[in-house]
């Protein structure tokens, strides 16, 4: 039985915490840390990258992505809508799901060519997974450039957010 609240409400923080990563990554000047500012931009645009992939897999739709990231590197402020449109995609996708869908296998291909076949909860579960690993290693390099990382984590977000989203 697919726990629909409790993955809405992740997805919630998930993009609330993007969010809160990529404000501070904005306050960070480039010209001073050009190498650090430029890999957390290359890690939040894998992160939507990896996302948009996930999300076509889902839907059975060809992501068209060859690499699991893009050439160009997006601002900061792109990354923040494109990222908040993903998250907002997730919930709606997670609403209009049947109860009795988690189980569900989906079969897809990997950028790479390869066949894979994941349960549907599973690859909701590695979206959110994900996107929090390669959030901790921006929020190290915030800090490695003297800002203060946000503090996203699952209990301060229910603290500050509970009720709201």
């Amino acid at each position: 039985m697919l726990d629909k609240g409790s993955l809405l409400r992740l997805f919630s923080f998930k993009r609330w915490a993007d969010t809160e990563t990529l404000n501070v990554v904005q306050k960070i000047d480039a010209t001073v840390s050009p190498q650090q500012h430029h890999q957390m931009l290359r890690l939040m645009n894998h992160i939507y990258v990896v996302d948009m992939i996930f999300r076509a897999n889902l839907t059975g739709q060809d992501h068209g992505y060859t690499a699991l990231n893009t050439p160009e590197t997006p601002s900061a402020e792109t990354l923040k809508a494109a990222l908040r449109d993903c998250a907002d995609w997730y919930q709606g996708f997670i609403r209009d799901l049947p109860v009795d869908s988690g189980e569900q296998v989906i079969s897809f291909r990997f950028v790479d060519g390869g066949d894979g076949q994941m349960r549907l909860i599973d690859m909701l579960n590695h979206v959110l997974f994900h996107g929090a690993y390669h959030r901790g290693v921006v929020g190290w390099l915030i800090s490695g450039c003297g800002e203060t990382a946000p503090k996203d984590v699952l209990t301060v977000f229910l603290r500050d957010h509970q009720g709201t989203e």
